[in-house]
Order: structure tokens, then C-alpha cells, then sequence
């Protein structure tokens, strides 16, 4: 039975793919058997490509790297912009050393540079961040300080 039945699940397709794979599924997605795949057994999941709008203020943009169709969520209201990172950085601290990486992260190499086109579209479009791993507040913005990325929480 799922928690919100009405509402749609809506699920990046390389994710689904790789949730799917004998050898990464057990480790990776453990939970997806019984708590994901029934969800597309009752018709509530749709599939997203690439960048996807759900709704005319939200977006899903892919920020591989983490896993293979891991995506954050663009936030669009009142002429504002909030990025919502999901787990694109997992500590302010990768803000200044984004080759740094989790050992969660599937794809290193992707997750590093994705983290760095992602923070330059971040800085360059002063969009506000919401970053569920950084210390509370939680939301802030990048800035720079005699060239180097910094965290301020907001």
C-alpha cells in the first residue's frame, strides 16, 4: 500500500535501470524491491529522461554521479530559484574541494564533474541552495571569497 496513493512517483530511468542489476541492487537499492517496484505494479511511477518539469515550479535536474540518474530539484516561484541538492554534495567542505567524494557515490569520476558544472551554474545564477547534509540552516548560497567557494547559510 503506498504511503501517498494518490499522488506519482516519479522515477529517473538510468536509476530504475540500475536499481534493476543483480550485481548493484542488493548493495545499493536494498529497499527497492519492496518498497519502490510495487509502486510501478500499481501504475503510480512515471519515467523521466534527462531534465524534467513536474510541475510549472518544479524541475528535476539530473545530477549524476551519486547514482547513475540521481537528480536534484529546481525550485521556481515569484521570479526565485532554489536548488534543492539532494545528495550532489554532502558537506560545504566540497564546495571548495569538489573532487572530494563520498564513498556512496557510485560513480566518482561523474559525481566530481557534475559537482563542478553544478556549482558553477549555482554561483553564476546566485540560485539559493537547500543542502539536506550541510549543517542547519540548510539553506544558503555559494559565495566567493578571494577565489575560493564558500557556504552561507542564509
Amino acid at each position: 500500500m503506498p504511503t501517498f496513493p494518490k499522488a506519482r512517483y516519479w522515477v529517473s530511468t538510468k536509476d530504475w535501470e540500475a536499481c534493476h542489476q543483480p550485481d548493484v541492487q542488493p548493495t545499493r537499492f536494498p529497499n527497492a524491491p519492496t518498497c519502490v517496484w510495487p509502486l510501478a505494479d500499481l501504475g503510480l511511477v512515471e519515467f523521466m529522461k534527462g531534465e524534467h518539469a513536474l510541475t510549472r515550479t518544479l524541475t528535476a535536474v539530473p545530477t549524476p554521479g551519486h547514482t547513475p540518474g540521481h537528480m536534484s530539484i529546481l525550485v521556481t516561484s515569484h521570479g526565485e530559484r532554489a536548488l534543492v541538492l539532494g545528495d550532489a554534495a554532502h558537506s560545504p567542505v566540497q564546495l571548495q574541494e569538489p573532487d572530494w567524494v563520498s564513498r556512496a557515490d557510485m560513480d566518482p569520476d561523474l559525481t566530481r564533474q557534475t559537482r563542478r558544472t553544478l556549482l558553477d551554474r549555482v554561483e553564476r545564477e546566485e540560485i539559493v541552495v537547500a543542502a539536506g547534509h550541510f549543517e542547519a540552516p540548510g539553506f544558503g548560497r555559494i559565495v566567493r571569497l578571494e577565489g575560493r567557494r564558500y557556504w552561507r547559510g542564509l
